[in-house]
């Protein structure tokens, strides 16, 4: 199934549980005006039918999560990888404790489920008795993200999983599918290291540059008024054995070669096919040749983004 890029030859369904996805929950009288002083989205722009790319920054600007935001019912949810929920969850709860609002890690409470393919909406219609006709829709149970097109992609949070009856595939053709479209998660190894642009987070609308101030907001700013942008996410696609988050890329200068980025996302598709997410320079180029450090027999070349990046 990974051998074929699904933004190329998109398959018919296919269901993912996302068992390594979690949410931070927010409730309370004050919850937005906290949220939109600590985030780095205009969550006043959210209604009931849609999400938003955003980040949650350190004083210093660095990136301690990046999550779909959504609101359900009284709440609102950050949806994102488990990995990332601890730091954030600390760092708001710090600040929680000055405003009318409830923090809490609801990723236990809930099914996080994927699914995408070109029969998705009509299956998932079906599933749900109900159409799919906004980004984000709502049932008692359920609330369902439209995250992507060619091909449909979903992302499903809810009290139940409402695939249940469907044959799952292992979450790695979710995180292939991210990658594809040029949208990093953070782990562990990755988590409060770089600044939001870094992580290409201003071409997918994840930053206001006019709500106002938020935690870390002088940094991000910085960085675009005044030029100061020195690294972008880049896909690269190439041969090599399997990489994990923090992994080094090297450059080929000459007949040597030098440190040129981290790897933040990787799935391998054959046993020697990698496609991965990495921070390296932003003057980096198609015509270098890349490898994995350590592994001498890699060889990795700059691949196309489905966005256009910000100059700044």
């Amino acid at each position: 199934m990974l051998a074929t890029e699904f933004t190329k030859a998109a398959p018919e369904y296919v269901t993912v549980s996302l068992s390594d996805y979690g949410a931070i929950q927010l409730s309370g009288d004050q919850a937005e005006t906290f949220l939109q002083g600590q985030v780095t989205c205009d969550v006043r722009q959210l209604t009931k039918d849609q999400w938003l790319y955003g980040a949650h920054c350190d004083n210093k600007g660095k990136t301690l999560s990046i999550f779909r935001i959504c609101r359900w019912a009284d709440s609102w949810l950050l949806i994102q990888p488990k990995a990332s929920i601890p730091l954030s969850l600390q760092e708001l709860k710090k600040y929680a404790a000055f405003s009318k609002v409830e923090v809490t890690d609801a990723s236990d409470e809930y099914v996080f489920t994927g699914v995408f393919g070109h029969a998705a909406p009509a299956r998932l219609a079906e599933q749900l008795q109900q159409p799919l006709v906004e980004p984000v829709h709502q049932t008692d149970e359920h609330v369902v993200l439209q995250v992507g097109t060619e091909p449909a992609q979903y992302l499903i949070v809810g009290s139940s999983d409402v695939t249940a009856n469907s044959e799952k595939a292992p979450e790695i053709v979710w995180r292939a599918l991210e990658i594809e479209r040029g949208r990093a998660t953070l782990g562990n190894e990755t988590v409060q290291t770089f600044v939001p642009q870094m992580l290409n987070l201003q071409a997918l609308n994840a930053i206001s540059f006019s709500k106002g101030c938020y935690i870390g907001q002088e940094t991000v700013a910085r960085m675009k008024y005044l030029g100061k942008q020195k690294r972008a996410l880049f896909r690269l696609v190439g041969t090599g054995s399997p990489a994990v988050a923090g992994a080094t890329i090297e450059m080929a200068i000459g007949d040597n070669w030098r440190r040129a980025g981290t790897v933040i996302n990787a799935v391998s598709r054959t046993d020697r096919q990698l496609d991965l997410l990495a921070v390296m320079p932003s003057d980096s180029d198609n015509q270098t040749n890349y490898r994995l450090q350590g592994d001498d027999a890699s060889l990795l070349e700059i691949h196309s983004l489905p966005y256009n990046l910000d100059e700044s």
